[in-house]
């Protein structure tokens, strides 16, 4: 399915994004060996932190050519990482039409009722790639309708600085503003219980 050139990059909530066009060359998630269960661990080849694939459906993780490849007949999926990361991109495959309903860090960002029918119709062989930006991504869940049979080719890029990174200058002068304010009370604080002996 073509998707029209207005909803190429949609803003869908919470300043995340979800483009269809682009799917860029990022670091890929890797499984050591296949594994069968509704539980499914792998790696980001990038720095090795662990990525978590989980379906109420049996599922098998493996995939050649060092892409993690889900598959199974699946009704729905999550996806938790270690690490936030700023950008996402997967791929779904199945023989028939479907739609798929989003959620990132457990806020839902569309539906089937709202503009799903027209980002999230997918049809095999369209290629059915999506590029996911915002910040912080930590878990992505999705539920398939009717039931797919091929999750890939997830791959990450951009390791998010939430509560992290180095202040602004603003911030270091209020910093230091504090640390001088703080200072100077227990200076005037000492000199008076220094003279009330």
């Amino acid at each position: 399915m073509a998707i029209p050139q207005a909803y190429a990059a949609p803003v869908i909530a919470g300043g995340f994004t979800l483009d269809t066009g682009t799917f860029g060359a990022q670091t890929g998630v890797h499984f050591q060996n296949q594994i069968n269960s509704t539980t499914v661990g792998g790696v980001v080849n990038q720095d090795g932190s662990s990525v978590t694939f989980t379906s109420t459906d049996a599922i098998t993780g493996g995939g050649g050519g060092g892409e993690a490849t889900i598959s199974g007949t699946m009704t729905n999926l999550t996806v938790d990482f270690a690490k936030a990361w700023d950008n996402l991109t997967f791929a779904f495959s199945n023989d028939t039409a479907f739609t798929f309903n989003m959620w990132v860090n457990g806020v839902e960002l569309f539906t089937s009722g709202g503009n799903c029918s027209v980002i999230c119709s997918a049809k095999k062989n369209a290629n059915n790639q999506f590029t996911l930006s915002g910040t912080g991504i930590q878990s992505v869940s999705f539920t398939f309708d009717p039931q797919i049979a091929t999750a890939k080719q997830f791959r990450v890029e951009g390791l998010s600085q939430i509560g992290g990174g180095v202040p602004e200058p603003a911030t270091w002068a209020l910093m230091i503003l504090g640390f001088g304010a703080i200072g100077g009370t227990l200076r005037v604080r000492n000199r008076r219980l220094r003279y009330a002996h």
